[in-house]
């Protein structure tokens, strides 16, 4: 199983970070953003993303040519909850004060089992069930850090070029000019809301090995993440002995 992070590398880090800066050009007078050039509508756009204290993440995108389908929601504080689904299985995830936790289906954790001989039978055990799975683990690292996969959007300085203005349309509702890169067989689209602060509201990417589509929204709304029900939780932080 990708985690989120593997997205963020497959579509905001290269998405968000080739519009830092683009070519300037003139805004007629009916359209927003009049004067700015579209690299600065992106920084704006990078800016209001990065500071806002929650959003939600949902969409579906190709990571080593594996489809993954996300949809999460992610504060400054690392509350989150939310679903990722890939070919071998999906998962719930929720992280909540110090602790991350999952519930997959036998798919998933046939996925996630590094002991193939176990495979089957840990599957079976951990289906349906909440696992506390260990800090760090290597299936969930940077699933639930917001500012972490935020910050990889400013990382490359060399791609902020050739960012262009396109027209303006509507994402779940809301006005947004888009901002276009074509680069090799790749083609980034960034979509910036044109109405109160300038968040990015969707990102696509065509082309090239990791295509898909993320759409961000529910900015600034409060990320409700408890933990599950102690009873019904395992604790994957402790060492469990081994089946005779």
């Amino acid at each position: 199983m990708t985690a989120i992070r593997a997205l963020t590398a497959s579509l905001v880090c290269a998405g968000v970070a080739v519009g830092i800066a683009g070519c300037s050009e003139q805004d007629s007078s009916d359209r927003p953003f009049q004067g700015q050039s579209a690299d600065q509508v992106a920084a704006k756009a990078v800016t209001a993303t990065r500071d806002a204290t929650s959003l939600r993440m949902a969409g579906k995108v190709s990571v080593n040519g594996q489809p993954l389908t996300v949809d999460f929601h992610v504060d400054t504080q690392k509350n989150c909850k939310g679903r990722m689904t890939a070919d071998q299985g999906s998962a719930e995830v929720i992280h909540a004060g110090q602790a991350t936790y999952v519930k997959g289906d036998k798919g998933f954790w046939a996925g996630a089992s590094q002991n193939s001989g176990s495979q089957e039978k840990q599957a079976q055990a951990l289906s349906g069930r909440w696992v506390k799975v260990p800090v760090g683990d290597a299936h969930t690292t940077g699933l639930c850090d917001k500012q972490g996969f935020l910050a990889d959007m400013d990382s490359d300085k060399s791609e902020r070029k050739g960012m262009t203005k396109g027209d303006v349309t509507t994402v779940n509702g809301r006005k947004a000019m888009a901002l276009q890169k074509k680069k090799g067989g790749e083609t980034i689209t960034m979509f910036v809301a044109t109405e109160g602060k300038p968040y990015i509201l969707k990102l696509v990417q065509s082309g090239g090995q990791n295509p898909g589509t993320v759409v961000f929204s529910d900015y600034e709304k409060p990320v409700s993440a408890t933990p599950p029900p102690a009873g019904q939780v395992i604790d994957g932080t402790k060492p469990r002995p081994s089946a005779p």
